[in-house]
C-alpha cells in the first residue's frame, strides 16, 4: 500500500480526537464553529473574536510525531534520520512529490562534499566557512553529517550509480578542489520512491502550508490547503521541521519566468508565517547567484533550461569587447568562488563593459561547452534542435540568476527557532552565504532532525490548546478566495508588480537610489494593490487565483525584507554589493539583521552579533 493521503487514512482523525490531543474536551475551544469533514454534533463556540467565521468549511486533521514541511534535499536527509529512529513522519510537499523543487532537477543535481572530512576528528579541526554566520552551529552540523555524505555512502544507501567516469574507470569529478569535490546526476528518484513506500511516512503533496500553529511560544504543527480540492488540512505534530528551499520568486521577470532556477512554488511560506506570528527573520539581504543565460528573450532564465557559468567555468566569461575576465589581474583573483564571480561581473558592468541588460558574456565555443555541466550541454542541444539557436556561434549574454535566498529564522544551537519552541529549521544559519547550498542543506537536514528527535524524546503535551489561530487563518483564507472589491486586481498581476519592483533591487549590486525606489513601490503595492486584489473565481478546485493570492502576501513580505535589509546594511559583503559602501565593515555589521513585522506591516530590525 502506498502512503499518499488519498490512499491511506490511518493518520487522519476527526475534530474531537484532534482536540483530545491537546487536552481539550468536546465542550472546549472548537474551530470557531466550523464543521469537520464528517457530520458531527454542534460544539460550543468559544473561539473569542473568531466566532465571526460562520461558514461550515470542510477540513481534515492529521497527527504525527514529526511534521516535515518540504521534500527536497534537506527534507530527504531529515526523513532518512527520522525513519531510522522509527518515528511517524508526515511530509508536506507544495508540488507533486518526487518531481517538485530539487527532485524536479534530479537529472543533474550536483552532489558536493569536503574531501578532507575523514581527517576532521573534532569541531575544532573544521575550517571556518568564510561567511558571516554562527560558526559553532555550522561546525556542529558539519561534524554530525559530513562522513555520511560521501558518495560511497550515498551509492550504498540510495542505489545511485556513479555514471560519469574517466576513460580508465575512475570517478569523474566535475568539481575537484582542495576543499570541495562534486559529482553530477545526484539525488536520484530512488530517494522519493523509497520514502513513499514506508508505512510510517505519509506524503501530502500539492499542499500549500499557509500558517504555523503557534501557541504560548510553542509550535504545535501547521495548517494549509490541498490545492487540487481546496480542502483545509491541519497537521498536529510534536516537532515541526521546516525545509522549504530558497524563496527567490520575487526577483524580476524575464518574459516567461523570474530570473531564478527555483520553482514558482518557492515563496517563503513558512518563514513569512513565522514573521506574521511575531517571529524574527534574518539575513534577507543576502542571496546566491550564478551567471545564467537570460537572453534571447522568452527562454527561461534558469540553469534547468539555459546555459550558464558558475565558478568552475568562470574562465569562459568575457566582457562586451571579448576580453576574458581571467586575463584581468584584478578580476582573475576573484574567480575562484561563486561570490567572487559575481563581484567580478559587477566590476565589469560598473566599468561600462557589460551587456545592455546589466550582464556579461559567456563564450560557448564547442571546446568550452563540452566541458560544462551535462545539464548545460543538454539545454544547448535542445535549444538548437527546437529553436535553431546555436550557443556555439556567438557569446551568450548571462545575467545574475538568483538560485538561493536568505530570509531565515533565528535559531539556537539546536537549530530550533528561538521564537517557536518545537520548530526546527533546515534553512537556518546560511548567513551571508545567502541560502542553503546542497552540501549545507544535507548537513542541516540531518542535524536538525537529530535535535528534533532529542526534543520529542522528552516531549510533554501542553496543558491546554485553543487552536484559535487555525480559525483565524481559515477566515483569512476564505476572505482571499471570496473577496469582492471595486476595480479588482488579479493576484497574478500583483505578483508581477512585486517582481518588477525587485528586478533591479534584488540584483547583486544595489545602489541606494534603486533600493529606495523599490521600497516606495512595494509600500504602494501593500497599501493600494493588495486591498484591491480579488480572485476571478471562488472555486475550491485547483483555484490558481487563490493560490496566487495566498503567495502574494508571502512574496511581498520577503521582497520588503530583502529591500529594507539591503538599505539598512551599509557595507558590501560576499555577493551583496552596496556601491556607496564598497568595503566590508566588521566593526558595525558583523551581525544578523533580525526583522519583525508589526500588525500594520511595518518592519523593524535588531542586530544580533555573530
Amino acid at each position: 500500500m502506498g502512503n499518499y493521503e488519498e490512499e491511506k487514512v490511518r493518520g487522519g482523525m476527526d475534530r474531537r480526537s484532534f482536540f483530545k490531543l491537546g487536552g481539550l474536551t468536546a465542550g472546549m475551544a472548537a474551530f470557531a464553529g466550523m464543521a469537520g469533514c464528517a457530520p458531527q454534533q454542534e460544539m460550543a463556540n468559544t473561539g473569542g473574536d473568531n466566532e465571526t467565521v460562520a461558514a461550515r468549511v470542510p477540513y481534515s486533521v492529521f497527527e504525527t510525531d514529526i511534521l516535515i514541511i518540504g521534500a527536497g534535499f534537506g527534507a530527504s536527509y531529515a526523513v532518512d534520520a527520522a525513519r531510522k529512529a522509527g518515528k511517524n513522519v508526515i511530509m508536506v510537499d507544495k508540488g507533486p512529490y518526487g518531481y517538485s523543487g530539487a527532485f524536479g532537477m534530479s537529472f543533474d543535481i550536483m552532489h558536493t562534499w569536503d574531501p578532507n572530512s575523514p581527517t576532521y576528528k573534532s569541531e575544532d579541526d573544521i575550517p571556518n566557512s568564510g561567511f558571516l554566520r554562527d560558526e559553532s552551529l555550522y561546525r556542529a552540523a558539519f561534524m554530525e553529517s559530513e562522513l555520511g555524505d560521501t558518495p560511497d555512502v550515498c551509492i550504498a544507501n540510495f542505489g545511485e550509480v556513479w555514471s560519469a567516469r574517466n576513460e580508465d574507470g575512475t570517478p569523474f569529478y566535475l568539481y575537484d578542489f582542495p576543499n570541495i569535490r562534486g559529482i553530477e546526476h545526484s539525488m536520484a528518484r530512488q530517494w522519493s520512491d523509497h520514502f513513499r513506500a514506508l508505512d510510517y511516512v505519509m506524503i501530502h503533496d500539492r499542499t500549500i502550508i499557509t500558517d504555523l500553529i503557534i501557541e504560548d511560544g510553542r509550535c504545535l504543527g501547521a495548517m494549509g490547503v490541498h490545492v487540487p480540492t481546496g480542502e483545509y488540512r491541519v497537521f498536529r505534530a510534536k516537532a515541526t521541521l521546516a525545509a522549504t528551499g530558497g524563496s527567490t520568486q520575487f526577483y524580476g521577470w524575464n518574459s516567461t519566468s523570474c530570473t531564478s532556477n527555483n520553482v514558482c512554488d518557492n515563496t517563503g511560506d513558512v518563514e513569512m508565517s513565522l514573521l506574521r506570528h511575531g517571529g524574527k527573520v534574518a539575513n534577507a539581504e543576502f542571496c546566491t547567484y550564478d551567471m545564467m543565460g537570460a537572453f534571447p528573450r522568452s527562454f527561461v532564465a534558469s540553469e534547468g533550461s539555459m546555459v550558464g557559468a558558475d565558478s568552475v567555468h568562470s574562465g569562459d566569461l568575457m566582457d562586451k569587447d571579448g576580453n576574458y575576465l581571467k586575463d584581468d589581474p584584478e578580476l582573475a583573483e576573484l574567480l575562484g568562488s561563486q561570490e567572487g564571480v559575481i563581484q567580478a561581473a559587477c566590476i565589469v558592468v560598473d566599468r561600462g563593459q557589460g551587456s545592455e541588460n546589466g550582464g556579461i558574456y559567456l563564450d560557448c565555443k564547442p571546446e568550452s561547452l563540452s566541458t560544462m555541466r551535462w545539464m548545460y550541454q543538454r539545454n544547448a542541444a535542445l535549444l538548437k534542435e527546437k529553436f535553431g539557436f546555436d550557443f556555439t556561434e556567438q557569446p551568450v549574454e548571462v545575467v545574475p540568476e538568483m538560485y538561493e535566498h536568505g530570509g531565515e529564522p533565528i535559531t539556537d544551537e539546536n537549530a530550533m527557532c528561538v521564537d517557536a519552541e518545537g520548530l526546527f529549521c533546515v534553512r537556518a544559519n546560511a548567513g551571508s552565504e545567502g541560502g542553503m547550498m546542497n552540501i549545507t542543506n544535507r548537513r542541516m537536514g540531518r542535524y536538525a532532525m537529530k535535535k528534533a528527535l532529542e526534543y520529542i524524546d522528552s516531549y510533554e503535551e501542553p496543558a491546554a490548546v485553543t487552536y484559535e489561530s487555525v480559525a483565524a487563518e481559515i477566515e483569512r483564507l476564505e476572505d482571499l478566495r471570496t473577496r469582492q472589491t471595486d476595480d479588482p486586481i488579479r493576484p497574478i498581476t500583483v505578483r508581477r508588480s512585486i517582481q518588477y519592483a525587485c528586478a533591479q533591487a534584488a540584483r547583486p549590486s544595489r545602489p541606494t537610489e534603486v533600493l529606495e525606489e523599490a521600497k516606495a513601490e512595494l509600500d504602494r503595492i501593500m497599501t493600494e494593490d493588495v486591498p484591491r486584489m480579488a480572485c476571478a473565481d471562488d472555486s475550491l478546485v485547483y483555484n490558481a487565483d487563490w493560490k496566487d493570492a495566498i503567495e502574494v502576501g508571502n512574496l511581498l513580505d520577503i521582497a520588503r525584507l530583502s529591500v529594507e535589509a539591503s538599505l539598512a546594511r551599509e557595507e558590501s559583503r560576499d555577493a551583496l554589493i552596496r556601491p556607496e559602501y564598497p568595503e566590508t565593515d566588521d566593526a558595525n555589521w558583523k551581525c544578523a539583521l533580525a526583522y519583525t513585522r508589526a500588525e500594520d506591516g511595518t518592519l523593524s530590525y535588531e542586530k544580533i552579533p555573530y
